[in-house]
């Protein structure tokens, strides 16, 4: 516990967190334990003030008592929840209160404690969210780092080829840690939250009390391995994923393009993806050639990412991409298109310019679409150009591969 406390100051300093409850002993009692490890402690008396100071992602934990004067605390948590999906809570509870722990474990709420608070399992409570959000934290710091690496780059280096794709693969780097940590945080909690169900029912002899004991606690078990199986088996083809992608590519190898952009897409836009894109897949399975499979992976994340943020430096509402892959005579074809009302026609001419970029400095290095082309013309073998798609709303890139070995599959 001692290391655990250590942790908690220290990452603790970083983060604010906000404190929901009108009995006044309660909150004052939270603020005591808490107010040693974190600089920022927001306390509201009502629920209509944590609503008013609360917005998204600006919190690290929110500490709600469910006993509010002016609306339920399961009403408060289901508002704060429909702002930011991912925000954690910790909830104050009577330890006889079991009926609501458990209408609070189906909306994906699993971290309790008793009332009245004592410190050691509080800040033992705490901790264990703090761990969950660690990942989070550190790949900030590591982007951050790499941003920064980036901008030290001297003009006499940023025009060697092998340098900027090197640091075109660090800032990538920074991306996937940042999508490993989001990917596998649902399914974690999933299992935690099928564990943690199971033994309560079982402290409190809920099996025991059915009419048929073995036959609920069968069913129960039964749905419980299928779903921590079908986590089980996401964490493992996440994991796939990401191995696959940092294996040296110094020699071609044949696979199946359709499978390629299905491997993209799960580490670019994972199903709990915060901005809910709506992505349709037209591909032909068929398609395989030999070719630098890695290579041909980090252009479609460059350009899936770009699609990405474009979204939310427009405010998309409804954002949606389209991909698509068909082959045409002996070259294959693949189409990114987006709804992110497209590129301005005065820059069509210069976004594959080394350097030049629509993006701010701190989210643009202006190498990642010189680099696709790049990789696609001298590497792989093929063209890189790009469209807007007045129909769909955005802008739609194309690349052109002539195999260096024979396509396979049927024309179209």
């Amino acid at each position: 516990m001692q290391n655990d406390l250590k942790i908690l100051t220290r990452i603790g300093n970083d983060l604010r967190i906000m404190i929901v409850a009108d009995d006044k002993v309660v909150s004052n009692s939270a603020q005591e334990i808490l107010f040693p490890f974190f600089d920022e402690i927001v306390v509201a008396n009502t629920a209509q003030e944590a609503l008013a100071l609360y917005t998204s992602s600006s919190y690290a934990i929110v500490y709600v008592d469910l006993t509010l004067s002016d609306i339920s605390g399961i009403e408060l948590i289901t508002k704060l929840r429909n702002q930011d999906k991912y925000q954690k809570f910790i909830i104050f509870v009577d330890e006889n209160d079991i009926n609501t722990m458990l209408k609070l474990y189906e909306l994906g709420i699993i971290f309790f404690i008793f009332k009245p608070l004592i410190s050691k399992y509080f800040l033992q409570v705490t901790y264990d969210v703090i761990r969950i959000l660690l990942p989070d934290q550190y790949v900030e710091e590591q982007v951050r780092e790499f941003h920064k690496r980036l901008s030290d780059i001297t003009e006499e280096n940023k025009l060697q080829c092998n340098l900027l794709m090197q640091q075109t693969k660090l800032t990538q780097t920074g991306e996937m840690l940042s999508m490993i940590a989001h990917q596998w945080r649902q399914p974690l909690s999933v299992i935690t939250a099928i564990i943690a169900t199971t033994r309560t029912k079982m402290d409190l002899d809920i099996y025991k009390r059915a009419s048929d004991p073995y036959l609920a606690i069968e069913a129960d078990l039964g749905n419980a391995f299928v779903r921590i199986e079908e986590s089980a088996d996401f964490l493992s083809k996440t994991v796939n994923d990401f191995r696959n992608f940092y294996r040296p590519t110094n020699k071609t190898n044949t696979f199946c393009v359709a499978e390629l952009i299905n491997s993209v897409c799960r580490m670019v836009i994972p199903e709990k993806h915060y901005l809910d894109i709506d992505l349709e897949l037209d591909t032909d399975t068929n398609i395989i050639i030999t070719n630098f499979e890695n290579e041909l992976k980090q252009v479609l994340i460059n350009i899936i990412n770009n699609a990405k943020d474009a979204f939310i430096e427009k405010n998309i509402d409804k954002p949606k991409l389209r991909i698509m892959l068909q082959k045409k005579r002996e070259s294959i074809f693949i189409n990114i298109t987006d709804n992110a009302q497209g590129i301005p026609y005065s820059i069509m001419e210069k976004i594959f310019l080394p350097y030049f970029s629509t993006k701010n400095e701190k989210n643009g290095t202006g190498i990642g679409l010189h680099m696709a082309k790049t990789i696609i013309e001298r590497h792989i073998g093929g063209t890189l150009n790009v469209m807007n798609d007045e129909l769909y709303g955005g802008a739609n890139f194309c690349i052109e591969i002539m195999p260096k070995d024979r396509v396979q599959g049927d024309d179209v």
